[in-house]
């Protein structure tokens, strides 16, 4: 070290060993005041850590409340360096303070607003210089420079490391063949200031926490002049930020990049941690004394997990693990078997060789499912005290595991439910999605919601403070913003749809102004059907949450005719793409009629739909369809649509338009081929007489066609080609019909009825 009084510690990202090492560190330097790589703005909230209810993973989040672009997020695990350094300090009353750049002055670095993350790893040159820990961890064997420094630091080192860090990022620098970017010279210019200034309150001893490439810029800090760092520093603009703490996780600390990109396993350097706090003899309260074998431990987890998964694992499957695990640990030469050794023998033991369970052993076991909480008594923005409100009124908990809600909206504590999460889904905060039940309830008053927390939500809500004080207004004030923006049809009824469901009547009125004049001139046939199902369902929803949607059933009442007007001719003269796509189209308006129940309106889209099936040049696929409908109406009768099957199959046709007609009159189901022997008889007939050639051909067609029926339905076809004969076709005469007999069990059951 270059200055008696300072000892700086480069630390390159989250993990066990480097915390280990530190606290070691630190309780051999005695440390009068420890300065950490954080921003200053954030000092205030560093008090906040040792209290009860604050549990990591946990970040600091600083923003400009003028600007809430800009934002930067610190993130902390319990096993982070500078999370314990923290702790270490407030428990032992010495006193932490951070020293990057504040982010009041690093806002203004950037030409666009973006956001700003910790750089702890060498900045990539403009001339995309390769990563430098890349080519080491090439030298040391490994393909993966995190998983180089996970293997040298976090399982094996100790005290001893923390100068070889600093000796070889400064080999590094120097033989670094492009400059360092201006932000880092500017970080590194403050944090150096910082130092001076803890020197000049009478500090002896000063801790510095910092990311492993500033390690030898801030050791040789007597090399440097404090008047060349202070003219650097000077004339930077400073704006007025904010800061607080916030929930992070496990899943988002090993997905994020810059400094968390080498926490590969957050949940494995988690058992790290407890099992090497119990090996230096600190015991943690209701942790199993187990753990001080962290291979047996998480070795033991993945077993239960497996059993949870109806997968048998005995203990002798864990014992055999933990052998392969440190046996390959010992090949690859590494102190302690790594996330790698332990997947590969949970693989080749516990799984059988399978490795489709190592996507919820990963899920669970290698990320981890694991969200902080944070003090609630941390001051919050309006907007995000107004969510929390509603929170606890609505009984609803932050989850970072998908868990599953059944609404039912005719209760109050439900509709409260549903209107905050349609609220924030306007927000852009889609904690929720609506999905189809998994227990048979259906119906307008039942909404079925998967619910995922995520930690981006924290700031998405502060975000959202732009548009209002509470999410009520804001959800508002960003709808009138896309109705602003937002010109077509189909997404202006969607918009509708989502104002009514989060209960924004304030912004109906002029949405619907603007469909009705978005409508009167849309000559797009496709994009007015593609208007009809969202409006259909704004009817339904409008019953069920008792609004008044008057305005829309004329709306809807003007474009349903246009629809049925235009779509025969839309249907002529496509290609087989486009055919697919109108194919859903016409499924979605006949949907929409199916809800609303319309008599008059049902009438004239039969009309339609048997023009389309008679229509010469139509899509064979659309031809197919709209016999299907009409069948399925009634409209058409079984002998009917048999002789139009017949006519579709002839031989006058092609076989590849007969395959395609074919394809789009079994759409959805097969059952009216069981259920009909005339059309199964058509069927049958027509394929009986195709050539090989065409047969060959028009295989992948039927087979496409088929494959769409449930497995039930193609196994009664199966037996139905097998043997010949149709299930419903009486293999005896039936008996002659006696009319009077009839006559006097039909008055008995007319009897019945009218009691």
């Amino acid at each position: 070290m270059t200055h008696p009084a300072i000892e700086v510690f480069g630390i390159r990202h989250h993990g066990p060993g480097s915390a280990r090492s530190l606290l070691r560190a630190l309780e051999a330097f005695k440390p009068g005041v420890i300065l950490i790589e954080g921003p200053p703005d954030a000092d205030s909230l560093i008090a906040e850590a040792v209290k009860a209810d604050m549990q990591p993973p946990v970040a600091i989040l600083v923003y400009n409340p003028k600007n809430l672009e800009q934002a930067s997020f610190f993130p902390f695990a319990e096993f982070s360096p500078e999370w314990q350094a923290i702790l270490y300090g407030l428990k032992n009353n010495i006193p932490v303070r951070f020293m990057d750049l504040p982010m009041s002055l690093a806002f203004n670095l950037r030409e666009q607003d973006t956001l700003l993350r910790p750089e702890t790893g060498p900045p990539t040159s403009a001339e995309g210089e390769a990563d430098p820990f890349r080519k080491i961890a090439l030298l040391a064997g490994y393909t993966d420079p995190e998983r180089w420094w996970d293997s040298l630091v976090e399982r094996q080192s100790g005290p001893e490391i923390f100068p070889a860090i600093q000796d070889m990022m400064r080999l590094l620098r120097e033989h670094k063949s492009s400059s360092e970017t201006r932000e880092t010279l500017l970080r590194e210019a403050y944090m150096r200031q910082t130092v001076r200034a803890a020197q000049k309150e009478g500090f002896e001893r000063t801790a510095v926490v910092c990311g492993a490439w500033h390690a030898p810029a801030l050791a040789e800090i007597d090399n440097i002049k404090a008047s060349a760092d202070a003219a650097s520093l000077r004339g930077l603009k400073k704006i007025k930020t904010e800061s607080t703490w916030i929930p992070w996780s496990f899943d988002r600390l090993a997905a994020q990049g810059g400094y968390s990109a080498g926490v590969v396993a957050p949940a494995w350097y988690r058992v790290l941690w407890q099992a090497g706090m119990h090996a230096t003899g600190t015991p943690i309260s209701g942790v199993d004394s187990r753990l001080s074998n962290p291979v047996v431990h998480w070795l033991t987890l993945v077993a239960r997990l497996l059993r949870e998964k109806d997968v048998a694992v005995s203990s002798a499957h864990i014992i055999e693990a933990v052998r392969l695990a440190e046996h390959l640990a010992i090949l690859r030469h590494t102190a302690l078997p790594g996330i790698e050794e332990l997947r590969e023998a949970s693989v080749t033991v516990l799984c059988d060789g399978a490795e489709k369970p190592l996507e919820f052993i990963d899920r669970q076991l290698v990320i981890g499912d694991v969200l902080g909480t944070v003090p609630a008594s941390l001051p919050v923005p309006p907007l995000k005290a107004d969510f929390e409100a509603q929170l606890r009124s609505c009984r609803l908990q932050k989850n970072t595991q998908e868990t599953t809600l059944e609404l039912d909206l005719r209760q109050e504590a439900h509709l409260r439910k549903s209107l905050l999460l349609h609220r924030l889904d306007l927000l852009g905060i889609q904690w929720g999605k609506v999905k189809e039940s998994v227990s048979g309830k259906q119906g307008s008053f039942h909404e079925h919601w998967q619910l995922k927390w995520l930690p981006d939500f924290e700031i998405g809500i502060i975000e959202a403070g732009a548009w209002g004080n509470t999410v009520e207004d804001a959800a508002g004030r960003k709808a009138q913003r896309r109705l602003r923006d937002m010109d077509d049809l189909p997404g202006l009824t969607r918009l509708l749809a989502i104002l009514l469901k989060a209960d924004l009547p304030a912004v109906v009125p002029g949405l619907l102004q603007k469909l009705g004049q978005v409508g009167a001139v849309a000559r797009d046939t496709l994009m007015l059907a593609d208007a009809v199902l969202p409006l259909a369902e704004v009817l339904r929803y409008g019953n069920a949450r008792r609004l008044n949607i008057h305005a829309v059933e004329q709306l809807l009442w003007q474009i349903v005719p246009r629809v049925f007007i235009q779509l025969p001719g839309a249907c002529s003269g496509v290609n087989e793409d486009a055919a697919a796509d109108i194919l859903k189209k016409i499924l979605s308006v006949n949907r929409a009629l199916g809800i609303l129940q319309a008599t008059d309106q049902e009438e004239q889209w039969q009309k339609t739909l048997f023009d389309i099936s008679r229509l010469q040049g139509a899509a064979p696929l659309l031809s197919g369809l709209s016999t299907r409908l009409l069948f399925d109406k009634n409209a058409r009768s079984a002998m009917q649509t048999s002789e139009t099957m017949r006519y579709q199959l002839s031989h006058a046709r092609a076989p590849a338009e007969s395959a395609q007609w074919l394809e789009g009159f079994l759409y959805g189901s097969g059952l009216l081929l069981l259920h009909h022997t005339e059309l199964w008889q058509s069927l049958d007939g027509w394929l009986g007489n195709l050539s090989e050639d065409n047969f060959t051909e028009l295989l992948p067609l039927l087979r496409r066609s088929f494959s769409r029926f449930q497995p039930p339905e193609r196994q009664k076809m199966l037996e139905l080609a097998r043997h010949g004969t149709h299930p419903l076709q009486p293999s005896t005469p039936m008996a002659e019909w006696d009319t009077q007999r009839a006559a006097g069990v039909l008055e008995l059951v007319r009897g019945i009825f009218q009691e």
